[in-house]
């Protein structure tokens, strides 16, 4: 039943699912995740898995070892443009998460990947499902599955996983004894990192699907670059151009938390040394700007990010130029770079 038979985690069984994802498809929508013919009939909450009390929300995935059912999309660059949750009689406020991994072959044990796992990365907005039924939700969440490695040999590993923020409500699983399911308590919140911080059990199917669409030139799915920054993200461009005025950066930024984001972003030459999936650039780094910030929860504020002299110097000759923007949240959480163009 999925209360029992506790495991040391799903980190191997989803670096296997990880390594043999189908390639892209050229154009048209992919569905993954759960078959949600399944009943939803799993009577345990978050609470009900730490005796002695503790958090009581929680984010849940799993991987169906008979059928392949799992949270991973499909290879390569994508977007996630519409997730199905299919719940019981009783229902409460819930979120997609995109969780993080990354993965890097082990030559001294083929077949056996040193596996890394997770951070989130993103999210979509909170929602209720229906109870009894299944609820359709229109997200729009970049994922990114890596063909192959980036110069230090690792591999990116995005996938979803379903956050439950009611203590009361039952996690949206059908009992299967064939599947895998890996809990992380509290739920999410976009910029945590938690290394093999996840409890493992058995016998559930977590019932959620998802649209995936490959990303076109341009795109969303991060690329060659980070995926950071894109729709989903903690905080995230609401304009790609910031306009240059009295030598202010004016960055039009949205917050997607439940809660306000704070902290502070520079505008930089070159990824954060932070940033675990990015490459290692050899130049140093350059300091165009830097700003604290505070904006509220789910809503778009300007943050003006004083020039230094290095940013007045980029401007000089020039009306525009790209940069990154490393963002550091309180308490911690790291966005994934993103670039904007500025523009005086």
């Amino acid at each position: 039943m999925f209360y029992s038979h506790l495991m040391r985690g799903i980190g191997s069984c989803i670096a296997v699912v990880a390594g043999t994802l189908f390639a892209a498809p050229g154009a048209s929508a992919v569905t993954f995740g759960a078959d949600l013919n399944r009943p939803a009939d799993n009577p345990y909450t978050c609470s009900d898995f730490l005796f002695g009390g503790g958090p009581t929300t929680c984010s849940a995935e799993s991987i169906n070892l008979t059928t392949g059912e799992s949270g991973f999309p499909p290879a390569g660059d994508g977007v996630v443009t519409q997730v199905r949750v299919k719940v019981g009689p009783i229902t409460g406020p819930m979120q997609i998460v995109v969780e993080e991994a990354l993965r890097q072959d082990n030559p001294s044990d083929p077949g056996h990947p040193t596996y890394i796992c997770c951070k989130a990365v993103a999210a979509s907005q909170v929602f209720t499902p229906a109870a009894d039924d299944t609820t359709p939700v229109n997200v729009n969440l970049d994922v990114r599955q890596d063909l192959t490695p980036n110069g230090a040999g690792v591999y990116v590993d995005q996938h979803l996983a379903l956050s439950v923020l009611s203590p009361n409500v039952p996690i949206p699983a059908s009992l299967d004894p064939n599947a895998s399911v890996g809990l992380w308590f509290p739920a999410w919140q976009v910029g945590e990192e938690r290394l093999g911080g996840s409890f493992g059990t058995s016998g559930g199917d977590i019932l959620f699907n998802a649209d995936w669409q490959p990303a076109g030139p341009g795109g969303g799915g991060g690329g060659g670059g980070a995926p950071g920054g894109g729709a989903g993200s903690a905080l995230s461009l609401a304009e790609k151009t910031a306009r240059v005025s009295a030598n202010k950066a004016l960055l039009e930024l949205l917050c997607s938390l439940t809660t306000a984001c704070e902290g502070t972003l520079a505008l930089q030459n070159r990824q954060s040394a932070r940033a675990p999936f990015a490459e290692r650039a050899a130049k140093r780094a350059t300091t165009y700007a830097r700003a604290s910030f505070e904006i509220p929860a789910g809503q778009t504020k300007t943050v003006k990010a004083k020039l230094k002299r290095a940013g007045k110097q980029l401007l000089k000759n020039r009306k525009q130029a790209k940069v990154w923007v490393n963002v550091e949240l309180d308490g911690g959480g790291v966005v994934a770079p993103f670039k904007v163009k500025l523009k005086r």
